[in-house]
């Protein structure tokens, strides 16, 4: 389970809308000065998500509360979306180039337009695979609600 703790800022009567941080370890990252990743950590670093959850264990607004995502359904869901898509628009790119020219002369924008169709294909196939799923599995779940930490300033 990918786990993330966040702040309830919405609640209706069965979802709360939680707000989580975009967090990256770039910062410690010796690296860091010579990566393009680093580059695009930080024009995110300070910006928030906010994730609508089934609120199953009554939380309130301004609650602490733990959010998780079972990994199996994030590794499924990346599959459909960006794996499958790829596969599809190489396997049409080599059909293409290695298969279909055996029978006819295969210019190079035949390729490119296969290869555009068969990520598309790939794309189309996996939209309709997703919304056919199950998709609470894709959505985060409420884990915890957090106990609040006392300020000692009133007390």
């Amino acid at each position: 389970m990918i786990k993330e703790i966040g702040r309830v800022v919405q609640k209706d009567a069965e979802f709360i809308w939680v707000e989580t941080a975009i967090k990256s370890t770039c910062s410690t990252c010796a690296a860091k000065s010579n990566c393009g990743t680093s580059s695009v950590a930080e024009a995110f670093a300070g910006k928030s998500v906010i994730n609508k959850v089934k609120n199953t264990l009554d939380a309130n607004l301004e609650d602490q509360v733990e959010i998780g995502i079972p990994e199996d359904s994030l590794v499924q869901g990346a599959f459909w979306i960006y794996i499958l898509p790829i596969v599809t628009a190489l396997t049409a790119c080599l059909a293409t180039e290695y298969w279909l020219s055996q029978f006819v002369t295969v210019a190079e924008w035949l390729v490119i337009l296969m290869t555009l169709a068969g990520g598309a294909l790939g794309f189309v196939f996996a939209n309709k695979k997703l919304a056919s799923d199950d998709t609470e599995k894709y959505l985060p779940q409420l884990l915890n609600v957090l106990p609040q930490p006392i300020d000692i300033t009133t007390l």
